[in-house]
């Protein structure tokens, strides 16, 4: 029973780590979408890096 509340705690450590370390990158406005940087066809540009006339 301890082995399996020890892995758990763990998974849920890391989980809660990733989910955190995202709400920090959009935060900060680097996003977390996928196009590499460079932007210019991509369908979410809008969305990935915002503007300050928006």
């Amino acid at each position: 029973m301890l082995p399996t509340i020890i892995i758990g705690s763990i998974v849920a450590i890391i989980f809660v780590a990733i989910i955190v370390s995202q709400v920090r990158k959009v935060k900060i406005g680097k996003g977390f979408c996928s196009c590499g940087g460079s932007c210019g066809g991509c369908v979410m540009k809008g969305t990935c890096h915002k503007t300050d006339d928006e």
